[in-house]
């Protein structure tokens, strides 16, 4: 467990503009979904996870588009990108809708209130996943002696 969390020290520190941005464009994607989820779930009374699922693919489209250019400023192969990032965010739609539920229907915690909880808690997960994986740059490819 402290050789992860070292490790997830060292993406932060080796370049802190790119956890910078990771969170500012995070912070925005996550006011669009929670603002969605609350229009959606409190004032138009859909369903807690359908309204869930809904602001979630909105704020995931925004948010690719986002890190992608702005965040970690990929090049190459927007495909790879596209489809790593939403194997990504399949397993976070997961985690997000388990642990809104388990928030709302077992704990009973206000559905706003827990939809920030839950942000908070995969964020952590989708940081790390998208630096490793989604965005990492490619491994130098042959190198002279």
């Amino acid at each position: 467990m402290k050789q992860r969390f070292i490790a997830l020290a060292r993406m932060v520190i080796d370049d802190p503009r790119v956890f910078l941005r990771y969170v500012g464009v995070g912070a925005s994607a996550a006011t669009l979904e929670l603002s969605l989820f609350v229009a959606m779930h409190q004032w138009l009374h859909w369903e807690l996870l359908v309204a869930n699922c809904a602001a979630l693919g909105i704020a995931i489209v925004y948010c690719f588009l986002m890190q992608r250019n702005f965040t970690f400023r990929a090049r190459g192969d927007a495909g790879r990108h596209l489809s790593l990032y939403l194997l990504m965010q399949s397993i976070s739609a997961v985690l997000n809708n388990a642990i809104l539920w388990m928030l709302v229907q077992n704990a009973g915690v206000y559905a706003p209130l827990a939809k920030v909880v839950q942000i908070g808690i995969v964020f952590v997960w989708n940081y790390t996943f998208a630096r490793l994986v989604v965005f990492a740059k490619p491994a130098a490819r042959g190198t002279q002696s």
